[in-house]
C-alpha cells in the first residue's frame, strides 16, 4: 500500500496514466483525509491490490477517486 501527500508526484502519475519512474503502474488513486492531521493524503493502487482499499474508515475520510488508468 503506498500513501503519499506530494501533489507534484500525484500530477505526473496522473499525467503519464499510472506511470512514473521505477515504479509499477497506477491503476487507481483515491484522494481522502487522512485520521492523524485530516491533511489530504494519496492512496495509489497498484495491479493486484484491492482496489477499495481505501475506503470510509477511521484512517480514511472521504475518499473520492481521482484517477482511473485506461
Amino acid at each position: 500500500m503506498a500513501t503519499i501527500t506530494q501533489k507534484s508526484i500525484v500530477d505526473t502519475i496522473i499525467a503519464n496514466n499510472g506511470h512514473y519512474e521505477g515504479d509499477p503502474q497506477v491503476v487507481k488513486i483515491v484522494r481522502y483525509n487522512n485520521q492523524f492531521d485530516g491533511g489530504v493524503a494519496y492512496g495509489l493502487i497498484y495491479k493486484g491490490d484491492d482496489p477499495d482499499r481505501y475506503h470510509n474508515s477511521p484512517a480514511c475520510h472521504n475518499p473520492e477517486t481521482i484517477f482511473e488508468a485506461t
